[in-house]
């Protein structure tokens, strides 16, 4: 009759999976994992596992400026070494319009967004279509335009305001909207202009409402038009 086999004995890939199925539900319980046994311990230390572990932005604020938290600080370190996306694109958040090296924050927005982070390759979309240069507004409608067939903008704004709103209002750098940066440029557009009139029209008093199918500028033909009032919408997430 062969014996049970006992759990310290699973595979080293069998352990690792349920290490980060622990993480993506508690530090606490994965702490307490990996110290039952080694095998829980070596496979609990795989970037694998550090990549799924879910940590709320709180936490992970609070661990960032505590002197008290010295271990929390030390696990996002290992989070971010393992490629964690949702903790370099809060970070990515902060350096851009929270004080931090925006340069530094643009980079890693664009690393975070090559690897498919939706919210991340939305902000980088607005930042280049907020700016100056005519080849970097082109490419940010072009990731505008690939979330919006995809009907991924609500919930790239939702991940957005959760870490921006998350922060200390007087730090907020909040990006600036004119109609000297507008995407659409052509005066024959006859909705040309018009998407800050068509937001307050809609949304004053309300506030962003989460269907973006609710009124807004869904339709509107020009692209570029849409494209401008999403960059309203974008602006006022950054509203107390």
């Amino acid at each position: 009759m062969e014996r049970p086999t006992s759990t310290a004995n699973l595979p080293h890939d069998v352990w690792t999976l349920i290490a980060a199925k622990t993480a993506t539900q508690s530090i606490r319980d994965l702490c307490s994992l990996r110290m039952s046994c080694t095998a829980a311990r070596n496979a609990g230390d795989e970037d694998f596992v550090y990549r799924c572990t879910s940590i709320p932005i709180l936490d992970q604020w609070w661990w960032s400026v505590s002197p008290m938290h010295q271990q929390g600080r030390n696990f996002l370190a290992r989070c971010r070494q393992s490629g964690h996306l949702e903790i370099l694109f809060r970070d990515a958040v902060s350096d851009l319009f929270l004080g931090g090296c925006r340069f530094a924050g643009m980079e890693t927005m664009h690393a975070v967004a090559a690897h498919g982070h939706s919210a991340a390759q939305y902000t980088v979309s607005m930042m280049l279509m907020l700016g100056d240069d005519v080849e970097a507004k082109n490419k940010g409608l072009e990731t505008f335009r690939g979330l919006e067939a995809a009907g991924s903008l609500t919930i790239c704004k939702l991940v957005f305001r959760d870490v921006i709103q998350g922060s200390w209002t007087h730090l907020r750098h909040v990006p600036v909207l004119n109609g000297v940066n507008l995407v659409c440029v052509s005066h024959a557009c006859p909705s040309h202009g018009n998407m800050g009139a068509i937001y307050h029209h809609q949304r004053y008093g309300r506030g962003w409402h989460v269907n973006d199918g609710d009124g807004g500028a869904a339709h509107i033909p020009c692209v570029h038009c849409r494209a401008d009032y999403e960059l309203i919408l974008f602006v006022h997430l950054f509203d107390s």
